[in-house]
């Protein structure tokens, strides 16, 4: 009886201490009183919504204020004016804004891609199918218009070769495909997926083309991965809060992990965030290639992609490969 009383009581006791290490730990870990971030509204803006609603954010800031930019120069000025510190970049501005002078730290990559063409009439539509065809291109002298240009220098295909039809946004571009003035759109996630099933719904032949991902991957020989997104943030709020970068990159490789394995769920919390139906969310959700990596991890891929973006045209990103100072982990 004496063993098992002694049992039960170191029983209560670690207990009793689990359930105390929670507050100690809040009181003894940094935390923001509030974090300003932005997304773009594709793949991880349905990252960002899961792992706030998963609560995943609580431990970094008593209040997190997450909102979408729509265009880049509208990220730019965020991050620029300060008003925004912490923002999910194209891999490729975040580049270009270091080489320019601008401080920023790469944090963390959060997709493999999410980024492909969409086609009309066409099944398994490739990048040398595009000859004689009209292509709208969202963000055209922005990251989408730079990979579609190195596409198709990597196949051989001449700009005269095919009708180039610029967008300044994802909306805009899957809105020309649509009306018919456009053979093939070049769209991210979740855009693709809507675009898909608005013009399947309609009675058109869409189908799915090739992924840029996979494009890359051909062009550097390595994994089919398009590092295209990243979360960035201003060198010198990273300065002041040193601490912060790897909660921030741990927190949303948990919600990663999770909206893969649930994207009903993910996609039941993104939708009123993105504006969008979660039903077809969800069927975004496989194709937005959702994978969180820190910079230092991410470094080679997002490496390969700068050095292929400097073959092609070296002013993109500012003429040279970032050196290490762009590394925030």
């Amino acid at each position: 009886m004496a063993s098992f009383d002694f049992t039960r009581r170191k029983a209560l006791l670690v207990g009793a201490a689990l359930l105390a290490t929670p507050a100690i730990l809040r009181a003894d870990s940094p935390r923001l009183p509030r974090l300003v971030l932005q997304t773009p509204g594709s793949g991880p803006a349905i990252l960002m919504a899961h792992a706030r609603a998963l609560g995943l954010f609580d431990t970094i800031a008593d209040e997190v204020d997450l909102s979408i930019w729509t265009t880049g120069d509208e990220m730019r000025a965020g991050l620029v004016s300060g008003n925004v510190p912490v923002s999910v970049v194209p891999t490729q501005a975040a580049a270009s804004l270091y080489n320019r002078g601008f401080a920023i730290k790469l944090v963390a990559t959060l997709t493999d891609g999410h980024c492909g063409l969409v086609a009309r009439g066409m099944e398994d539509c490739t990048i040398p199918d595009l000859r004689g065809k009209s292509v709208v291109v969202p963000a055209f002298n922005d990251f989408t218009g730079h990979m579609m240009r190195l596409a198709l220098a990597h196949h051989g295909v001449g700009l005269d070769a095919l009708t180039l039809i610029p967008a300044t946004t994802q909306m805009e571009a899957a809105q020309v495909l649509l009306s018919g003035r456009a053979d093939v759109a070049f769209l991210a996630e979740p855009g693709a997926t809507a675009a898909l099933m608005r013009g399947r719904a309609d009675g058109q032949d869409l189908h799915r083309g090739v992924q840029m991902r996979d494009e890359l991957g051909r062009v550097t020989g390595l994994r089919p991965s398009l590092p295209q997104a990243a979360l960035a943030m201003r060198a010198d709020f990273a300065s002041q809060h040193p601490w912060l970068a790897a909660p921030l990159t741990k927190a949303l490789a948990e919600a990663a992990e999770d909206l893969n394995t649930n994207p009903a769920q993910a996609a039941e919390h993104a939708a009123p965030f993105v504006e969008r139906a979660a039903p077809m969310l969800a069927q975004a959700i496989p194709f937005a290639n959702i994978n969180v990596l820190a910079a230092h991890v991410a470094r080679p891929e997002v490496e390969a992609l700068y050095q292929a973006l400097i073959a092609a045209d070296a002013g993109i990103i500012g003429g040279a490969l970032p050196d290490d100072g762009l590394y925030a982990v």
